[in-house]
């Protein structure tokens, strides 16, 4: 029987880096947020609104990601979210 053996090297500058990033991704979404609230209104809304909301899954990820690195069960990856599209595939 194979034996698995887990490997698991998460350092604390990749823990670092993820917190970072997590961080910049907020900033981002901020940004683009403030961004999208001044363009209400005018033909660059829709457009304003899509990079928000990129900003915004982001944010989701890196925040996934964090919490996986930080946590004590490596085996229990984060589930993906549920997006309008899933519903689309014939598995």
């Amino acid at each position: 029987m194979a034996q698995m053996i887990e490997d698991r090297s998460t350092t604390r500058d990749e823990l670092q880096r993820a917190r970072d990033r997590l961080a910049e991704a907020f900033a981002a979404r901020d940004r683009a947020r403030e961004r999208y609230e001044a363009t209400m209104g005018t033909s660059c809304e829709l457009r304003a609104y899509m990079r928000l909301r990129q900003a915004s899954q982001q944010v989701a990820a890196c925040d996934k990601w964090l919490r996986w690195a930080e946590s004590e069960n490596p085996l229990a990856a984060p589930r993906p979210d549920h997006t309008p599209l899933d519903e689309l595939v014939v598995a």
